[in-house]
């Protein structure tokens, strides 16, 4: 019997402290980041054949998956051999930290193609962000892992 009791006692103090260590995990969080990145051979967006990002962002994360804060990135590649900036001003609205450190924010931005049209008013975008990387969605296109060259991507 009082090996029943013991082993009850340990099954029950396992329950509580797995269900503590789950409700006490919040998503809520921020991300900072500022820095230059390389992209993979082949990453394409509209037409232009991209090489690297300069990136900044500041997002604050809550719990209800609601955040605030902006998205900076300079996409720089070229089309048809002339050098091109294709610019993202973003307004993020909605977020997640997850348990393995990583961000996910999005919302909409201002893009840029960087050839002289008007930029597009409400693009949606989307972001992952690790401390080693981003992977940036704009639209329905998703660019390839960017690892950071320079810089550092902070997630708290």
């Amino acid at each position: 019997m009082k090996r029943l009791t013991c082993i009850f006692a340990i099954v029950l103090g396992l329950a509580t402290f797995t269900t503590a260590s789950v409700v006490g995990y919040s998503s809520a969080g921020s991300v900072t980041a500022a820095g230059t990145g390389l992209f993979e051979t082949g990453a394409t967006l509209g037409g232009v054949a991209l090489q690297g990002v300069r990136l900044g962002t500041g997002v604050f994360i809550e719990a209800d998956g609601t955040a605030s804060g902006t998205f900076h990135a300079v996409l720089q590649g070229s089309a048809l051999g002339v050098s091109r900036e294709l610019t993202v001003e973003g307004k993020v609205d909605a977020g997640t930290v997850s348990a393995d450190g990583r961000a996910t924010f999005s919302g909409t931005a201002s893009f840029d193609f960087g050839d002289g049209t008007p930029p597009l008013p409400a693009v949606t975008f989307s972001v992952i962000a690790g401390t080693d990387g981003v992977v940036l969605a704009i639209d329905s296109t998703t660019l390839p892992a960017t690892a950071l060259a320079t810089g550092a991507i902070t997630i708290e």
